[in-house]
């Protein structure tokens, strides 16, 4: 099987998608659900899935060039099998277009080379005129030499950052092809620091960036020992927990036809900081206020931190959203309900009061066009799947366990807050799971702060 790889359409008012950051390169063998490249829209972002084992044959859109959506940006074929059916295909819906060109293994056309060898003559002719010749003709030679190079878009932006010739760099992509490793081990090679000397694929230095992680600590389990964006997301999620005290109930993946489900019982200390929040902010300020409210307070700050979860996986996409419209799930004279409360992200405390109150009304307002789902075990019936489609996860809390604790001759009860994870096993994995998990915990136990912070309307 083989197949043109689409511009995915994010939303009914998308018109132009861009491409944010290829996973893969030409000549890169992936399997059915590997991430091949994140996209964005106008209102949100998207990752592109493999719909089946093969190897990336050709890509036509670069890094940060935008396209309307249902634009061909790729072939994923096996390694062995003929494209030129599929790329005829291409070439007559791209038509003409100087703006989209093939970047995959196949050599310069005659034509191309013609092309460069005439914006040469031009510039040496135009050089001569100003009286230096030789210099303002050699740099143009240069920079069509470097243009020859084969080499994948994100290799060529990585030269750039880099400062990496890349007539000097050996390729050891499709068909000699110089990839974006193939840079950063020319760099590496020139007495760069210990971090850029790790072998570490883009996307875990840029997690590792973004995630605080020191590349020297981490483990790579990749290609040759290479450090994988898994990798250190797990380094930086075992950090979060030794920090955090949760205890993992469901260890592993659970996965049922294509939902999964991970469950963690988080430090007394979250579930008194719950309630002691919900107790001051109700004599102090809401009497209105509820668990409830206190929770998407602390679900909205954990969804700021692991933004993957806050999706929906439309068309074989997985969409993050920037804006948190979640659904809730409760229970009106034992009934079932729900409905959205949109936009949560920096909403007051008394505006989320106001909204999950709009809700509890007398019949279900339903979650279209929800993101995320939250359900308030103690208050509603949470057996079964919560998860509203298209949106990827749902989370229910129960607040309201209790621990035996020795005290004094006696006993003493403390509470125990239980946290269930379900999500989409095609958008998401059980370490995904873990770290939404442990930052809701780390936020739980400093919910008083956050209420506090969200009732004033600050950030």
């Amino acid at each position: 099987m083989a197949y043109i790889i689409k511009m995915p359409k994010l939303g009914l008012e998308m018109e132009q998608g861009t491409v944010l950051e290829w996973y893969v390169e030409p000549g890169d063998d992936v399997s059915e659900g590997d991430t091949l490249v994140e996209v964005e829209s106008e209102k949100s972002i998207g990752e592109v899935d493999a719909r089946e084992d093969g190897t990336l044959r050709q890509l036509y859109v670069g890094e940060q060039e935008s396209v309307p959506p249902g634009t061909p940006i790729g072939i994923l074929a096996a390694a062995e099998a003929d494209i030129s059916a599929l790329e005829a295909e291409v070439e007559a819906e791209l038509g003409d277009d100087p703006e989209i060109e093939s970047s995959g293994g196949e050599t310069e056309s005659a034509e191309a080379a013609s092309e460069v060898g005439g914006d040469e003559a031009g510039a040496a002719d135009e050089a001569r005129e100003t009286g230096d010749a030789t210099t303002e003709a050699e740099a143009p030679g240069a920079a069509a030499e470097a243009e020859a190079v084969k080499a994948s878009p994100r290799a060529r932006e990585r030269a750039g950052q880099l400062g990496v010739d890349l007539t000097a760099v050996e390729g050891t992509g499709f068909e000699g092809a110089i990839t974006a490793d193939d840079v950063e081990a020319a760099a590496e090679s020139d007495d760069c620091g210990a971090a850029e000397a790790v072998k570490a694929s883009p996307r875990a230095r840029e997690r590792a960036e973004q995630l605080g992680v020191d590349l020297m600590a981490v483990e790579g389990t990749g290609f040759e020992g290479a450090v994988t964006a898994d990798d250190v997301e797990a380094a930086a999620e075992a950090g979060t927990r030794d920090e955090t005290d949760v205890r993992w109930v469901a260890a592993e993946d659970r996965a049922v036809d294509r939902y999964g489900r991970v469950t963690a019982v988080a430090d007394p200390a979250a579930g008194e900081a719950l309630f002691e929040t919900m107790d001051a902010v109700r004599a102090a300020f809401e009497e209105r206020v509820t668990m409830t409210d206190v929770l998407l307070v602390v679900v909205s700050e954990a969804l700021d931190a692991q933004p993957a979860i806050n999706g929906t996986y439309v068309e074989s996409t997985h969409q993050i959203h920037e804006t948190q419209d979640v659904a809730l799930v409760g229970s009106i004279d034992d009934d079932a309900v729900a409905g959205v409360v949109p936009g949560l992200a920096g909403l007051s405390l008394t505006e989320i009061v106001e909204r999950r109150q709009s809700i509890d009304g007398d019949a279900d307002t339903g979650a279209e066009g929800a993101t995320f789902t939250l359900a308030n075990a103690a208050e509603a019936e949470t057996e079964g799947r919560l998860i509203n489609p298209p949106a990827v996860a749902a989370l229910a809390v129960d607040p309201t366990g209790q621990r035996a604790i020795p005290d004094g001759d006696g006993v003493g009860l403390q509470p125990l807050v239980t946290l269930d994870l379900t999500y989409d096993t095609r958008a998401l994995g059980v370490d995904d799971g873990r770290a939404f998990l442990s930052a809701v915990c780390e936020r739980a136990e400093r919910a008083s702060e956050l209420v506090l912070r969200s009732y004033a309307g600050t950030e």
